[in-house]
């Protein structure tokens, strides 16, 4: 059974403890029965404020920062003091602290986090050495008197944070920024998510050699030390947290997939850089298609970088097009995927499980390029690949930085008249393109969504008027939040592939360029929330029929839980003064 929100411990809690407790301290919205009761009135300055001024508060002190990593700093802390007045900034402001608390700036202070850490964060910290004691340490983030085991795990290792690699125990920031963009998109409740620190050490040289990192100094545990590591782990949470989702992120290309496949039928989890990035990509492709009135089965889709990512693009892609239609092998010929030795292939060194069902034969090497094309070493590159497959679709998630250049835009306009670009990696300066020189080389053709926040860009559009083309950012926080609360909504056994197919179906019945190929192909950030709440609604409904939801029977069930356990940015009132 979900647990029942944390109860309001102000029976317990007096004077400046209760103040020191961001779940219950309102600052100065608390009423004067309740300073008076609380033992409060000394410590506060006499106007009552409702929380409309304090978030006006906010914004003033929020935009009189001199950087982003300031704002970020100016965010960490409120939330550490008041929760309720954090995530109601999130929501009065969505457009400007969206960026701030998640990506692209989120990446920036993982990056300082050795030297910006102060104190004892949101967030449990999991090291090697503890193997043995995880369930008692686990435990020890749901206790005390009135403690309820989280509903929902936000779990890390950190070894592949954003575009920017190994991070060690700095990853701890990005669990806490995706738990923040569930309460502000989804409405879970902030003391039911755990941000979790998987500390298996790190093999980036400098965090080694920093003696102000705080993590563990030793290299990484790899094979069967890792694997064991995380099935003490899982061991745990059974034990500690029953039923509670795990929501594993930002793993490695080598262990991302191993450790999804591993646990999802464990416990109810899933891999938002596998399966959010995926639902998010194929969700666009999907509106952008429509409103071309084209069809995903008639695409040829290449995919640049084939790391957890791609590969987990290409997945939900080859599910995509054989439900269309396609027989398994008829939907692999039609992706293309690429790493830095070129297109993959069967004989591609390395060739990553993941990438496998996709590696083109010699014979499919033979019939595209040539005799010359050899199925050994290096394949072909990005430039031939676009040349002689004439793609639709072209995606980006390789991290490498301007590699979408003139040659490659011209010669994609080439073989269609409106490809659909997806340069996905972030933070921004790794993008393969930018918006105003896809839309420049292509002559204002292409349709575009960025992994990364972009300006409008003013180009041509199809009827030969200058139009501002707003640029839709595919950000998974139109995925993960849904997908992640309606499961927990009900309960979930398991994330299943319908549960995520509905959630696509979702988003790509929302995005604007389904109806107009000129308008934007994501949604705005402002709509996060009304989207949010198709996607869980779609996922619960899903899980319902599927027999998978332990707390609803029908969709009406579903529905009703859905709507019962959303959190809202609201002050409570204490129960000492009951």
């Amino acid at each position: 059974m979900v647990a029942e929100p944390r109860r309001q411990r102000s029976t317990i809690l007096r004077g400046a403890e209760l103040l020191n407790d961001p779940l219950l301290n309102k600052g100065t919205a608390f009423s004067r029965a309740e300073r008076q009761a609380l033992g409060l009135e000394a410590l506060l300055p006499w106007q009552v404020e409702s929380i409309e001024t304090q978030v006006e508060r906010c914004r003033q002190a929020f935009n009189a920062m001199g950087s982003d990593l300031e704002r970020y700093a100016y965010l960490q802390t409120l939330r550490e003091r008041n929760v309720t007045l954090f995530h109601r900034f999130l929501a009065d402001h969505i457009e400007l602290a969206m960026p701030i608390v998640y990506t692209p700036t989120v990446g920036q202070a993982i990056q300082h986090f050795s030297h910006t850490y102060r104190s004892p964060s949101q967030g449990i910290y999991l090291a090697a050495p503890q193997q043995d004691r995880l369930e008692e340490l686990l435990a020890q983030a749901c206790g005390g008197p009135d403690g309820h085991a989280p509903d929902l795990l936000l779990v890390t290792d950190a070894q592949g944070i954003l575009g920017i690699g190994d991070q060690g125990v700095g990853g701890i920031q990005i669990c806490q920024g995706k738990l923040a963009v569930y309460t502000l998109c989804a409405g879970l409740d902030p003391a039911r998510g755990l941000p979790v620190m998987l500390d298996v050490g790190t093999d980036r040289p400098e965090l080694l050699a920093d003696p102000c990192y705080p993590g563990l100094r030793q290299p990484r545990l790899q094979g069967e030390a890792y694997t064991a590591f995380l099935d003490r782990f899982i061991t745990a949470v059974q034990r500690v947290c029953p039923g509670a989702l795990v929501h594993w992120e930002d793993f490695g290309a080598t262990h991302a997939r191993p450790v999804l496949e591993a646990y999802r039928r464990r416990v109810p989890s899933f891999n938002d850089d596998i399966q959010g990035t995926s639902s998010v990509a194929a969700a666009a492709i999907l509106a952008g298609l429509r409103g071309l009135g084209r069809q995903l089965a008639d695409q040829q889709i290449v995919i640049f970088g084939a790391g957890s990512a791609g590969c987990g693009i290409a997945e939900r892609l080859w599910r995509l097009l054989q439900r269309a239609g396609l027989s398994a092998a008829e939907a692999a010929a039609r992706l293309w995927l690429i790493d830095r030795d070129g297109l993959i292939h069967a004989a591609t060194p390395s060739l990553a499980d993941g990438a496998r069902p996709f590696a083109k034969s010699p014979q499919q090497l033979a019939a595209r390029f040539g005799a010359q094309a050899r199925g050994s070493g290096h394949g072909p590159g990005l430039l031939a690949v676009i040349e002689a497959v004439r793609p639709g679709v072209l995606i980006g998630t390789s991290t490498a930085a301007g590699a979408f250049d003139q040659a490659v835009v011209e010669a994609l306009c080439v073989g269609g008249e409106r490809p659909i670009v997806l340069p996905l990696s972030n933070p921004t300066h790794l993008a393969e393109i930018t918006p105003d020189n896809l839309l420049r080389w292509s002559q204002g053709r292409a349709l575009v969504a960025t992994g990364s926040p972009f300006p409008p860009v003013a180009c041509t559009g199809s009827t030969g008027q200058v139009i501002e083309r707003v640029i839709g950012q595919c950000n998974n926080c139109f995925v993960f939040p849904g997908l992640g609360y309606g499961a927990v909504a009900v309960g979930a056994t398991e994330v299943s592939d319908a549960m995520i197919d509905a959630s696509i179906e979702a988003l790509a019945g929302v995005i604007p360029a389904a109806n107009d190929p000129e308008a934007p192909l994501m949604p705005p950030l402002s709509a996060v929330q009304e989207v949010s709440r198709a996607v869980a609604e779609a996922v619960a409904i899903a899980a319902v029929q599927e027999g998978l939801a332990r707390h609803a029977t029908t969709a009406k069930a579903a529905r009703s839980r859905l709507e019962g356990l959303r959190w809202s940015p609201v002050y409570k009132e204490l129960e000492a003064l009951s």
